[in-house]
Parts: C-alpha cells; sequence; structure tokens
C-alpha cells in the first residue's frame, strides 16, 4: 500500500508538454519525460477536472500498486513505448493494429497517427482502419506532407534573382568645400 508522499514513477506520452496544478503550482513534462511524482499528486489528479484523462491517456505509471490503488484497470497497450507502437504499426497483423486501435489509450493512438504520417505507412488498409478510429484520412495527410515538403524544397534552392539589364547609376560628384580647412582639423577658430 502506497503512502502520499511514496515517490511514483510516470512518463508523458503526450507529444506536447502536459502540466497539471497541485497546491497552486504547475508540474510540467515535456514529451518522453519521467519523473518521480509523490502518490498524492496522483491521487488528487482522480478529483480534478480533467485528471483522471491525464492519468489514462496522457501518462504511463510505472507501478502497479499505484494503478490499483487509483482503480486503474489498463490493458497491455497501455504500457507501449514509441518503438512497440511503430512496431505494431508497420510489422504487426491486421489483428493485432485492431486490438491496438481498440484498448489502446489516446496518447497512444496520437503517436500512431504520427507515425503513419511522417513515416509514410505504406499499407493502406493499417491507413484506413487508422483513419476510422481517428477521423483522419491518413492517404491525404501524407500528400499534403510532401506537397509541403516540396515547397519547402523549392524555396530554398531558388537562386537569387538577378537583373538581365544593367542600371547605371547617375554619377554624382563629393560636395566641394566653400571655406579652407585650417591646418590643425581639431582647433576651432571663432572670430568676434
Amino acid at each position: 500500500m502506497l503512502k502520499d508522499n511514496d515517490l511514483v514513477v510516470i512518463r508523458n506520452r503526450n507529444r506536447g508538454g502536459t502540466s497539471y496544478p497541485i497546491d497552486g503550482n504547475w508540474i510540467n513534462f515535456e514529451y518522453n519525460e519521467v519523473k518521480k511524482v509523490p502518490f498524492s499528486h496522483l491521487k488528487s489528479l482522480t478529483y480534478t477536472n480533467g485528471g483522471r484523462y491525464l492519468l489514462d491517456h496522457c501518462f504511463v505509471i510505472e507501478d502497479e500498486d499505484a494503478l490499483k490503488q487509483l482503480n486503474m484497470a489498463v490493458e497491455p497497450e497501455y504500457y507501449y513505448t514509441d518503438e512497440q507502437i511503430k512496431k505494431v504499426l508497420f510489422d504487426g497483423s491486421y489483428d493485432e493494429f485492431a486490438d491496438f486501435l481498440d484498448f489502446a489509450p489516446d496518447g497512444a493512438i496520437e503517436i500512431a497517427k504520427n507515425l503513419a504520417v511522417t513515416e509514410e505507412l505504406p499499407d493502406n488498409k493499417k491507413r484506413d482502419m487508422l483513419g476510422q478510429r481517428t477521423g483522419l484520412n491518413i492517404s491525404n495527410a501524407i500528400m499534403v506532407n510532401k506537397v509541403m515538403n516540396e515547397d519547402n524544397n523549392e524555396a530554398e534552392v531558388a537562386a537569387p534573382k538577378q537583373r538581365r539589364v544593367k542600371i547605371e547609376e547617375p554619377k554624382t560628384e563629393a560636395p566641394a568645400r566653400r571655406t579652407a580647412v585650417p591646418a590643425d582639423k581639431n582647433k576651432i577658430i571663432i572670430k568676434k
């Protein structure tokens, strides 16, 4: 049985930063950051607005006792790392992938969606399965990503513009002095 001040290891699987308020302070996590937090934080999150969503979908709690005390029944997909998600996405069978889509938390599904677009998932059936789960047309997202990358590459490669017709600049002569410059330039002469 964990006590409130016992430290529990949690990992942020959310692609962006994740934060939660405890006692007027914000606890911040970067993507894939692992921290040890007091068990009391996790208990407080269960009663905080939106906190249960963070526990279920954005954080991975590495302690079985903490999961039991928080009444969190998790499936094996809850613990998947980015590498395991990539493996099931690209190398897993259709049944493995369907189970992943049915039982994985939203944070893991987001990682799969981003991987499918950036790594250009070649399997059209898995693209459709993922699209039905997320509402994103993976094929169109891949196509848009390619077009955006091509536009960026063309902008970088474009040669600087050069004139085809030379413009002659008007010749201007330096202004001539109307008074003589004193031999000692630093000495100022004032006439009375």
